[in-house]
């Protein structure tokens, strides 16, 4: 499959005639995206998980994470919030940053 470019161009749209409404509606509607995402692969693990013998719930209320978990769990967040934040970085009206269109570029992982 082909994937679409994922770079920035030209000015941002402004919807909202109040400053930030824009941004804030792109980041809350990022962030259900996310979520409805995340929870339908959860869904699904669970089931296969449990499919296969294995009682997900308990063993992921049970899991101690490593200080290599731990690292991975924190660079995710960071990835997670740096996407998220990049409506801010070019306000409307302007042109897109260079680091906004990199941030969106960035390959997203399943873990984390």
């Amino acid at each position: 499959m082909s994937e679409l470019p994922r770079k920035a161009r030209g000015r941002r749209n402004q919807f909202f005639a109040a400053d930030g409404v824009d941004e804030l509606i792109s980041m809350v509607l990022e962030l259900a995206a996310d979520v409805s995402a995340l929870r339908e692969r959860q869904y699904i693990l669970e089931q296969v998980l449990s499919a296969n013998g294995i009682a997900a719930g308990e063993a992921i209320e049970a899991w101690e994470p490593t200080e290599a978990d731990r690292e991975a769990l924190a660079a995710g967040r960071e990835r997670m919030l740096s996407g998220l934040l990049r409506n801010l970085q070019a306000p409307r009206g302007t042109e897109v940053s260079e680091a906004a269109a990199a941030a969106e570029e960035e390959p997203r992982e399943n873990a984390a």
